[in-house]
């Protein structure tokens, strides 16, 4: 793929989530579940598989889980940039791999556990200079507001939708 076809892709499906509530709240959950990649990444893998828990490129897989990419899958389209050039390249969800030798080599994905995090949640709002809550909802919802606040710029700018005249 190149990349101009990968860019012009990447503007139809911003066209479709800002539009559309119900596919912004997918690729939330794609963002979430793929929170390592930049934006325009997470905006590929949810449009080739809106179901994606976990990507990782090819070899990633083959040297650090044992596990091997099945035969016939079609890798989500990524922008790599290598500093001098970018390149598209490919990453492959768990759902596409299998293990190497055939065991039932399980991948533990993270999930957020309440009782654990709670006193990570306070220290980090802590750290912010603000008060944290006794409520966790609340302590989630301060810090991604200061997060953010941080980034919003350079998110908007990402998915800044080109005018067409």
């Amino acid at each position: 793929m190149r990349i101009n076809d990968f860019h012009n892709i990447l503007e139809l499906i911003k066209q479709d989530v800002l539009y559309n509530e119900a596919e912004y709240l997918k690729l939330l959950k794609v963002v979430g579940n793929n929170q390592r990649y930049d934006f325009r990444s997470q905006l590929s893998i949810y449009d080739k598989n809106p179901e994606a828990t976990a990507c990782a490129k090819f070899d990633y897989w083959r040297e650090r889980f044992n596990r091997t990419v099945m035969r016939g899958q079609k890798g989500i389209p990524i922008l790599e940039d290598y500093g001098t050039y970018k390149k598209v390249d490919y990453i492959f969800d768990i759902s596409q791999t299998v293990s190497k030798n055939r065991d039932v080599n399980e991948v533990n994905l993270w999930s957020f556990d309440k009782e654990s995090h709670q006193d990570v949640l306070k220290e980090m709002i802590k750290s912010e200079g603000y008060e944290e809550s006794e409520s966790t909802l609340e302590n989630i919802f301060s810090l991604s507001r200061l997060y953010g606040d941080e980034k919003i710029d350079t998110l908007m700018n990402e998915l800044r939708v080109a005018d067409e005249d």
